[in-house]
């Protein structure tokens, strides 16, 4: 059995509006506005992950990420195992 850690640690900056806006209108209708959630401006993103080579053709992988700026935070775990026939 072979294990491999990896890692990133990076930075993220938005630039221009961070507030994304779209104009939409229905057929015949007034158009109107709809805006989207705001992205930070600045984050420090963190990604680490173990996978474990369990044979030959499988191999199984967990996984962090997380996000963090602006005053919030996303954060998530994965796991999976993938086998190759």
């Amino acid at each position: 059995m072979a294990a491999t850690a990896r890692g990133f640690l990076g930075w993220r900056h938005a630039f221009g509006d961070a507030a994304p806006t779209i104009g939409v209108a229905f057929a015949g209708q007034d158009p109107f506005t709809i805006a989207g959630t705001p992205i930070v401006r600045d984050a420090a993103l963190i990604d680490l992950g173990l996978d474990i080579q369990t044979s030959a053709a499988a191999r199984l992988g967990i996984s962090y990420f997380g996000q963090f700026g602006g005053g919030t935070t996303s954060q998530a775990f994965k796991a999976g195992l993938h086998v190759a026939f």
